[in-house]
């Protein structure tokens, strides 16, 4: 211990307060700890090394399988859209029925539905050798379009709703249907109908082709007692929604011809019921 000469305080030296080194062992000959470890840590480099190759390997696989569905998914969708287009044009071939014969019209409708069976062919194609629900929600509006389409043709040709079994013969090719038409598939699309029948109905006063308002009036009024007896015993959502259109519409109709025969009763009275039916048609 020392005394400093200014402050006059002690002082210890540095040798007594420094801490005894601990002493180095020789591990020249490569044995020791050390080296253990670093063997150690090799082995952790190597099996580190093996689960990243099978993780990658794992999700490689996993990215092709998923690359696969969205293209498949895709060609489905891509399909799906031709077979709606096409089946909208269907049902504008078939509304010019007031305007050009029926041969005519039902001819280019024809043809224009054989476009539609090569459509399906293709996506009949993408629906082989896979779970067929799985791309339902893809494929359902191009069903549900075509259904109406057919169902509007059927209706103009025998004055009824087209059945489930009508349907699926018209999708038959080799006695077996190109696709799988569900229950809901089949209830949409002819839900979907009020809608075009409307506007046959519209064209066809312009014509005054009173007839076609009265027979299209008891086929919506039957189309919606037989919906709602199928609302009343199972539930389906997208079903439900249609129900309001087609209420609309039956409800513009029913006004349609509840005026239409009002006023051939007031021409009647007058004595002017010789007119054609064009020209009562300007007059209602």
């Amino acid at each position: 211990m020392e005394i400093d000469s200014i402050s006059g305080k002690r002082r210890t030296s540095d040798a007594a307060n420094s801490k005894p080194s601990r002493p180095r062992l020789n591990n020249s000959n490569g044995s020791g700890p050390s080296q253990s470890k670093q063997n150690i840590d090799m082995e952790d480099i190597s099996s580190m090394s093996a689960n990243k190759k099978e993780i990658i390997t794992t999700f490689t696989k996993y990215r092709d399988t998923l690359d696969v569905h969205y293209d498949q998914r895709e060609r489905i969708i891509k399909c799906t859209r031709d077979i709606t287009a096409l089946s909208k044009k269907i049902v504008f071939a078939l509304l010019r029925i007031t305007q050009d014969s029926p041969e005519k019209v039902f001819k280019d409708a024809e043809n224009k539905h054989t476009q539609v069976l090569e459509l399906f062919k293709k996506l009949s194609k993408e629906l082989q050798n896979s779970d067929a629900c799985k791309y339902n929600r893809q494929a359902t509006a191009g069903i549900q379009e075509y259904i109406e389409a057919i169902g509007l043709w059927h209706f103009l040709q025998h004055n009824n709703l087209i059945t489930m079994d009508q349907v699926l013969e018209r999708l038959s090719m080799d006695v077996q249907p190109l696709v799988t038409v569900t229950n809901e598939d089949y209830l949409l699309g002819i839900s979907d109908l009020p809608g075009e029948v409307n506007r046959y109905c519209i064209n066809a006063i312009g014509k005054g082709d009173h007839d076609a308002v009265k027979r299209s009036l008891e086929f919506l009024r039957l189309l919606k007692e037989g919906i709602s007896l199928v609302l009343c015993s199972c539930h389906i959502k997208e079903l439900g929604k249609k129900l309001p259109v087609l209420n609309s519409s039956l409800e513009k109709i029913e006004k349609t011809y509840y005026s239409m025969a009002i006023r051939e009763n007031e021409l009647h009275s007058i004595g002017i019921m010789n007119v054609d039916n064009s020209k009562q048609a300007n007059i209602i």
